[in-house]
C-alpha cells in the first residue's frame, strides 16, 4: 500500500482563507472511503495545528487532528532540545501566544536565546532590527519554522517566505549556525507525518517545486507536482528537476490513485 502526503496550500486550498479548490473536499472524502492512507501536510506557520484543522472542518473537510501535520507542531520540542527558554518571534500573535502557552518566554526585545522566523504579514523595521540585534549582539539562534522561499497570497501576488527572511538575517549578521528546516520535507517533519502509516511507497503531492518536491526526491519520496498553486508547468523548464507525475486538478490525481488500487 502507498501513502499520500498531500500539501494543503495550492493543492487543497486556494488562498489564506482556506477556501477549497473545486472537488477538494470530495477528494479527501473519497480517499477515506477507499481506505487510502494519507496526511494533509502544510508549512503554514501562522497558527497552531488545532486551529487550522478547525478552519478546514468549517470549510467542509472531513479530517481529524491526527490527519494534519504542520511545522508549528514540531517547533516546541525542537526548541526545548536546544535548551531555548526565551524567544523573539517574527510571526503572528497566534504563534507567539501558542509558544508562550508551551512554556517559552516570548519577549519584544533582542535579549533572547532564539529568534523564531515564521510567516508575518505585519513585519516591519522594528521587528527586523530586533531580530538582527538578537543574533548579532546576543548570539541568539535563528530558528525558521520552515525554509519556504516564496508564498502566494490570496490576491495572487507573492511575498518572501520564512526561509527567505531567515537567510536575510543570517547573511546580515554573519551567522554560521545551521538554519533548520522544521517544515516539509525535512526528515523530522516526514518522520512525524508518516508515524503509524505504510512507508513502502510514499508520494508527496505539492505545488512547490523547490522547497517540497526537490527535497522529497532527495529523501527517496516520490513526487507529484500539482499545477494548481504557485508554480505552473513552465517553471520546471528553469530547473533540472522532473517530478514522477504532473496533474492539473484533483480529479486527474484521483483517477490515477484509484487506478493504482485496481492494479
Amino acid at each position: 500500500m502507498f501513502t499520500l502526503l498531500i500539501d494543503m496550500d495550492g493543492v487543497l486550498t486556494k488562498d489564506k482563507e482556506f477556501t477549497p479548490f473545486d472537488y477538494a473536499t470530495t477528494f479527501i472524502k473519497n480517499l477515506k472511503g477507499r481506505g487510502v492512507p494519507f496526511r494533509i501536510v502544510s508549512n503554514n506557520s501562522t497558527r497552531p495545528p488545532e486551529l487550522i484543522v478547525h478552519k478546514l472542518k468549517v470549510k467542509g473537510f472531513d479530517i481529524t487532528r491526527e490527519e494534519f501535520i504542520s511545522p508549528v507542531g514540531v517547533l516546541p520540542d525542537y526548541l526545548k532540545r536546544l535548551g531555548v527558554k526565551s524567544l523573539f518571534v517574527m510571526g503572528t500573535p497566534m504563534l507567539s501566544e501558542f509558544l508562550s502557552q508551551q512554556g517559552f518566554e516570548v519577549k519584544n526585545d533582542h535579549e533572547v536565546d532564539a529568534v523564531v522566523v515564521a510567516q508575518d504579514k505585519e513585519v516591519n523595521f522594528y521587528k527586523i532590527k530586533t531580530a538582527v540585534s538578537a543574533v548579532f549582539l546576543n548570539k541568539a539562534r535563528i530558528v525558521p519554522v520552515n525554509l519556504s522561499r516564496i508564498v502566494r497570497d490570496s490576491d495572487g501576488l507573492y511575498f518572501p517566505g520564512a526561509g527567505s527572511f531567515a537567510r536575510m538575517i543570517a547573511y546580515s549578521t554573519g551567522y554560521e549556525g545551521e538554519l533548520p528546516n522544521l517544515g516539509k520535507p525535512s526528515p523530522e517533519f516526514i518522520k512525524l507525518a508518516l508515524k503509524d502509516l505504510p512507508q513502502e511507497e510514499v508520494f508527496l503531492v505539492s505545488d512547490d517545486i523547490y522547497t517540497d518536491l526537490m527535497g522529497a526526491k532527495e529523501l527517496g519520496i516520490k513526487t507529484i507536482f500539482m499545477t494548481t498553486g504557485k508554480y505552473g508547468e513552465e517553471e520546471l523548464k528553469k530547473t533540472d528537476f522532473t517530478p514522477d507525475y504532473i496533474f492539473h486538478d484533483l480529479r486527474e490525481l484521483e483517477n490515477k490513485i484509484f487506478g493504482w488500487l485496481k492494479g
